[in-house]
């Protein structure tokens, strides 16, 4: 009595704990490291653009891969952030 007890509580752990190897066993696939527009292997050599993707020594450039991110806008953000607008106190005439 007390052995099937003991059993029927350990039988969920059992099973949880071979779920778990199961996840682990399931390694991501390591990411290729290819150009995002030719699919050139890149290796160390590789580009990030600010728009997130990965890119050879040919398109590296933004006007040549057709860059999604807007560098304009952050430009002027990054203005905005870096020069407060400043305003001087009011000179009280006598």
């Amino acid at each position: 009595c007390v052995c099937v007890s003991v059993l029927k509580r350990e039988h969920p752990v059992s099973q949880s704990s071979v779920e778990n190897q199961e996840k682990l066993d399931e390694k991501p696939k390591p990411k290729k490291n290819r150009c995002f527009t030719c699919r050139k292997k890149v290796g160390l050599t590789g580009f990030d653009c600010r728009c997130g993707n990965l890119f050879c020594g040919v398109h590296r450039y933004s006007d040549i891969h057709n860059c999604t991110f807007d560098y304009k806008a952050d430009a002027a953000e990054r203005i905005r952030k870096e020069n407060p607008v400043v305003v001087g106190e009011k000179i009280q005439k006598i």
